[in-house]
């Protein structure tokens, strides 16, 4: 896929997962637009998360957690990843050290698209 298709693909991604997450949270939640200028995450509009969004064919890759942790900034310290695959649900990848509250715990949870959206409304709203 040649670049331009690639990042087309990539926003039509973003608008789609935060259109959805809009709705579950009950925010608008934006794109970042200044992301690939400031090697940020690709939206910081929900309070304490930083998000990525991975919209490719291949499986769940550890790379793009550690993408995600390198863009968080004050106000937005946990690193969340979305990723999906043609004909497949949305899934997010959370540091289980994030969920439980403890650093001692090591590794990644995957939830589905409304389990996250529960996580992250409760903390964000609690």
């Amino acid at each position: 896929m040649s670049g331009r298709m690639s990042r087309n693909k990539g926003a039509r991604a973003e608008r789609e997962l935060f259109a959805l997450l809009s709705d579950r949270l009950g925010c608008i939640v934006t794109r970042n637009l200044t992301q690939t200028r400031d090697a940020g995450c690709d939206s910081l509009s929900v309070p304490g998360y930083a998000l990525e969004c991975k919209r490719v064919e291949s499986t769940f890759q550890n790379a793009w957690m550690t993408q995600a942790i390198a863009s968080t900034r004050p106000g937005h310290e946990t690193p969340v990843v979305f990723y999906r695959a043609s004909r497949h649900p949305w899934r997010a990848a959370f540091r289980t050290s994030d969920l439980l509250g403890s650093p001692a715990y090591t590794g990644l949870a995957h939830l589905d698209l409304d389990d996250a959206a529960t996580v992250m409304r409760e903390r964000v709203y609690p």
